[in-house]
């Protein structure tokens, strides 16, 4: 009985003393760093503005593309980097769907940001960064304008035109469209 509590009490203390060894091994050669200089973080203002000067008008009858820019008054909005140094900032101009009564609609509806071109609302898009609107009503969304708003011109003007295109038929009656213009902005 003595041999066994001797066997024992030798195997546990070697035991004892592995792990003791390697404890004090691994103290001994573990990389500690310490910084001595102080983390220095730059900055540039960065403050979008989004204003707009009237209402979005919309005339609810299709129409050409020439009848549009004779007819409608545009929605004209500026995006400007408010900062004294400011920084490049990029942005995407985005209309967000509210409501829609018909999914038909979608497919005619035409916008111009310019004066001249006609545009689809083509395919819809996400929220950047899991942006949401304001009251979570937004059904779709697409990306009407992007660009770069840079450091010495601190802003960008646009006039937002939407219609219905000439070549929507009598399925479209009595459809609702509402629609909202929002400005995802991140700096360059």
């Amino acid at each position: 009985m003595d041999t066994k509590k001797t066997i024992i009490l030798l195997s546990l203390s070697i035991v004892i003393v592995i792990i003791a060894t390697a404890s004090v091994t691994f103290a001994f050669l573990s990389f500690n760093a310490k910084q001595s200089e102080v983390n220095v973080l730059n900055s540039a203002c960065f403050n979008v503005a989004f204003t707009g000067e009237n209402r979005i008008n919309y005339i609810g009858y299709p129409m050409t593309k020439e009848t549009a820019f004779a007819k409608i008054k545009p929605y004209k909005f500026t995006i400007t980097n408010t900062c004294e140094d400011a920084t490049d900032t990029s942005y995407q101009v985005m209309l967000n769907i509210i409501n829609s009564t018909s999914p038909d609609l979608i497919p005619y509806i035409r916008y111009s940001v310019d004066g001249t071109s006609s545009n689809p609302l083509g395919n819809p898009t996400t929220l950047p960064n899991n942006l949401i609107s304001k009251d979570n009503t937004v059904t779709a969304s697409y990306i009407i304008a992007d660009g770069i708003i840079d450091s010495i011109t601190k802003s960008g003007t646009y006039e937002l035109y939407l219609w219905i295109d000439e070549s929507a038929g009598n399925d479209i009656m009595e459809s609702t469209f509402e629609a909202q213009v929002s400005v995802y902005s991140e700096p360059k």
